[in-house]
């Protein structure tokens, strides 16, 4: 079995509330609430949920683009949230981000080259004939023609600016990348080839991802571990083969049972939530998915389940045995 990269425990992000001519702190948006989990060292971990459940906001505040709020985060073997200034930078050379929208994220008054160098020139990485020499590597690993070096960001489509993106991601050869739902916004044709694309860099460069997404046509297609989120907890992690063939949790049951499927085979019965998502101003007591769920008792209502399970497969969810999960032929 290979080694832990990332260690994650009790980990929380809350954005404080202020209001008033003082800007007093009168609540929190709770984004991230008491998350725990680990990731191994070439896996590609999941992580998937409903809009604003939490999930971008997960992926930022492990790389520390949002401090958090409480937990830890060990990144091989590295007390991470304890590092500052040149340690802290030099650890960042390993962990890197892909976010979902490439224009947004990529500077527009720089070349392709000057966007793929970026990272290098801030971390006093070669000179410029070895940068420029990377570049053009990175160009050809991410399949674009060399004569994109001198252009602009505007000049090229979303899935290739997605490309310069991925080329900036590895620039470092880092081993660990947050890919931010990479392909939400790209057309399916395009969505299978920048998939295709990281699953052949992961290979090569024996990279780890966490995917966040909410497609889970997509997490199916490329991860190992899922984590499915709901109103900043995770509720549910199992490997790829489990998840879909016996979700546990119920709001895994609702998610997996919505994904659309034509043509013969098997089908699952549809499971419809009641209600809206709560507020995560101030989410239910006990388990924060009880407003919705069917099977509802008592003790949801009052205590806060905690994940469960053996090592393949864990729910937070205070049903013993879960509900089955029906599968019918047409």
């Amino acid at each position: 079995m290979k080694a832990i990269l990332l260690e994650v425990k009790n980990l929380k992000k809350y954005f404080p509330i202020r209001k008033g001519f003082f800007l007093r702190e009168i609540g929190n948006v709770k984004a991230v609430d008491d998350i725990s989990f680990t990731i191994r060292k070439g896996e590609t971990f999941g992580i998937v949920g409903e809009s604003g459940c939490g999930k971008s906001t997960l992926g930022r505040t492990l790389i520390r683009l949002f401090e958090p709020t409480a937990g830890q985060i060990q990144f091989d073997g590295v007390d991470f949230l304890k590092l500052s200034g040149a340690p802290l930078r030099k650890k960042r050379r390993n962990m890197q981000m892909i976010f979902q929208d490439p224009f947004a994220s990529l500077d527009p008054r720089m070349t392709v080259g000057q966007v793929i160098s970026e990272p290098m020139d801030i971390h006093n990485i070669g000179n410029r004939r070895e940068r420029n020499q990377r570049v053009m590597e990175l160009i050809g690993w991410v399949g674009l023609q060399k004569s994109a070096v001198n252009r602009y960001p505007h000049e090229f489509s979303g899935g290739q600016r997605q490309r310069i993106s991925i080329a900036r991601a590895i620039a470092l050869s880092p081993e660990f990348i947050i890919c931010d739902e990479p392909v939400s916004a790209l057309d399916v044709s395009i969505q299978a080839q920048i998939l295709n694309l990281l699953k052949d860099l992961q290979e090569k460069l024996n990279l780890t991802f966490i995917f966040i997404s909410h497609d889970l046509s997509v997490i199916d297609h490329v991860c190992d571990r899922i984590a499915v989120m709901y109103l900043g907890k995770i509720v549910e992690i199992a490997s790829r083969d489990d998840l879909f063939s016996n979700p546990q949790h119920p709001y895994t049951q609702a998610l997996i049972s919505a994904i659309p499927r034509f043509g013969q085979g098997k089908k699952r019965n549809k499971k419809s939530l009641a209600g809206e998502v709560p507020n995560s101003i101030n989410p239910p007591s006990g388990c924060s998915f009880h407003t919705r769920c069917p099977h509802k008792m008592d003790l949801c209502i009052q205590q806060t389940p905690q994940l469960k399970g053996d090592v393949n497969h864990q729910k937070a969810c205070w049903l013993e045995t879960s509900p089955e999960f029906i599968m019918e032929k047409n």
